[in-house]
């Protein structure tokens, strides 16, 4: 038992040291922050999240991995990008909608510069 446990000791220490796998659980912890938290997130937490998104993808394209860990990664990845789309989606809808009613706007000012210049020309 005295010679099991400094060979266990080693192998936790070798684990935890392993820089490759250090950045897919630091993926896989992004990826379900992203989920599950991120429906109140402000822009500047978007922000934070896609350039820490962006820092592990670098990360992990330093190393060499087996094809189930490339798998898993790029299962992460797709998560994560799909909810920076959705992100993106919805954010271009609320503009597009302010545009519009600004638009709408700007036109029934135009309808009411209008109609007093034609009232001022005697129309």
């Amino acid at each position: 038992m005295k010679r099991f446990l400094p060979l266990l000791m080693l192998s936790l220490l070798l684990a935890a040291c392993n820089p490759s796998q250090t950045a897919i659980d630091d993926l896989q912890k992004l990826t379900d922050r992203i989920e599950q938290k991120s429906d109140n997130w402000s822009e500047a937490d978007w922000d934070d999240a896609m350039q820490h998104y962006s820092e592990l993808c670098q990360t992990i394209d330093r190393y060499d991995y087996t094809d189930g860990q490339k798998h898993d990664i790029a299962n992460l990845k797709g998560r994560c990008t799909a909810k920076f789309y959705k992100h993106a989606i919805r954010q271009t809808n609320q503009e597009l909608k302010e545009a519009g009613e600004e638009l709408q706007d700007a036109f029934i000012e135009l309808g009411g510069a209008i109609e007093g210049l034609l009232e001022g020309i005697g129309r």
